[in-house]
């Protein structure tokens, strides 16, 4: 595939290529956007909620929007500077109440990602706040936490992650279908870990490090601990390693990863240093989410990258090659080819087997009354749906039972396609 080029074979709404477009860091086009309807803005803006796009597509075509497009974005615009503003003032308390209980910790994802990741934090969606701790500290966290009137969502204690049920406070807020509503209550997602091996059977040496190398940070009056330049960067394409395996969405990321790269592309130093503390297997691991950057949205990146991209193992080549874009065409027409590259970083057959079954066909059921059991993927109440959680639990499965059926077949025969090319390309020529 051409950087940052859409395949036109693919089943795509027609706003979301007009969308990429723009989205290019190198040679961005609008064109696109000015054919859309205002039916296909409607669409493109419900779509770009969910994928946490909406700010940074309306900054850059603010001359090529309609009028209530603008209107709309500046009042989201204005909801998501009060939110920042919140969400900084309740890190702070949270924070002294961490001091006061000798508790450790750094802030990972959301304002840290500010300015590698993302140059204005008015134009970043945030959601929740997320914070490491090491182990010895996570029970003073959570009882820190619990002081302030956090309490965990139990519903979620069975989906395996690398934190903990995320922690909110019940002041009786509602959903009202603005996902930027300054009254929102953040979630807090404490964090046990980079990278779980215990989930993903794939152990990565070196991020164990990452906690010697914190620093301090400073946003205006907000000072907080966050991970290096290099480990942030480095967890940021685990985190959307992570992500491509479980099926998640993962474009926002891989677009303030893109303009983490196109930024810091001549900054010669800071990739000295990444060679230097990041081990083989480590920065090997990165390059996927680094070429998706590159080729979804058009960015440079350093010569240092261009030096790695050649040693990438085989197997991992040809899932890029052949499934760069499935992560994109299954926010549309869900698959699972993130499979094939979890598969393609084990050693173990039967770490491989276990990652395979659970993935074609998961026993894991969440608990009754977890969130979203009645909603679309846009929040929204699904209609003519029970009203009584466990009818609405019982038909919630069988939704996602019927999902894992439909999507069997497709995966299976890509994944023969996969491993197909791979025996062909090893076979011994005669």
């Amino acid at each position: 595939m051409v950087e940052g080029k859409l395949d036109q074979s693919a089943r795509l709404p027609s706003f979301f290529p007009a969308a990429m477009e723009a989205l290019q860091l190198r040679g961005p086009e609008t064109l696109g956007l000015w054919e859309l309807s205002d039916t296909k803005w409607r669409d493109l803006l419900a779509f770009c909620d969910l994928a946490h796009l909406t700010l940074p597509l309306l900054r850059i075509c603010q001359e090529d929007a309609p009028g209530w497009v603008l209107s709309r974005a500046k009042r989201n615009l204005a909801d998501n500077r009060v939110r920042v503003a919140r969400i900084g003032a309740a890190y702070a308390e949270i924070a002294q109440a961490f001091e006061r209980a000798g508790v450790a910790h750094l802030v990972i994802k959301g304002f840290a990602q500010y300015p590698d990741f993302a140059d204005a934090l008015e134009y970043r969606m945030q959601s929740d706040i997320d914070l490491y701790c090491p182990e010895e500290s996570m029970l003073a966290a959570q009882a820190a936490l619990r002081s302030l009137g956090y309490e965990a969502d139990r519903t979620l204690d069975k989906y395996p992650a690398d934190h903990f049920p995320e922690m909110t406070r019940k002041l009786g807020w509602r959903w009202r279908g603005n996902p930027y509503d300054p009254e929102m209550p953040p979630a807090i997602d404490l964090h046990f870990c980079f990278w779980n091996p215990a989930t993903t059977f794939l152990s990565i040496a070196g991020v164990s490090e990452f906690w010697g190398r914190r620093i301090n940070r400073q946003i205006g009056a907000l000072s907080f601990p966050a991970l290096s330049p290099i480990d942030n960067l480095a967890f940021n394409a685990l985190h959307i390693l992570r992500d491509l395996q479980r099926g998640d969405w993962v474009i926002h990321h891989v677009y303030e990863l893109a303009c983490f790269l196109h930024a810091h592309a001549e900054d010669e130093t800071l990739w000295q240093t990444w060679a230097a503390r990041h081990d083989d297997s480590l920065r090997g691991l990165q390059l996927i989410a680094f070429w998706l950057a590159r080729e979804w949205f058009n960015c440079n990146w350093a010569r240092a990258v261009d030096l790695e991209v050649s040693r990438i193992p085989r197997p991992v080549r040809q899932w890029l090659d052949r499934f760069s874009q499935s992560p994109l065409t299954g926010m549309f027409h869900p698959n699972k080819h993130g499979v094939w590259l979890h598969l393609s970083l084990l050693e173990s057959r039967w770490d491989r087997l276990l990652v395979l079954g659970s993935a074609l066909l998961p026993f894991r059921f969440p608990a009754v009354g977890a969130p979203g059991q009645d909603a679309t993927k846009s929040r929204r109440t699904r209609k003519l749906w029970p009203s009584q959680r466990y009818a609405k639990y019982v038909l919630h499965i069988v939704f996602r039972i019927a999902f894992h059926l439909r999507t069997l077949p497709n995966t299976l025969w890509h994944g023969f396609c996969w491993w197909f090319d791979q025996w062909r390309l090893s076979a011994p020529r005669t």
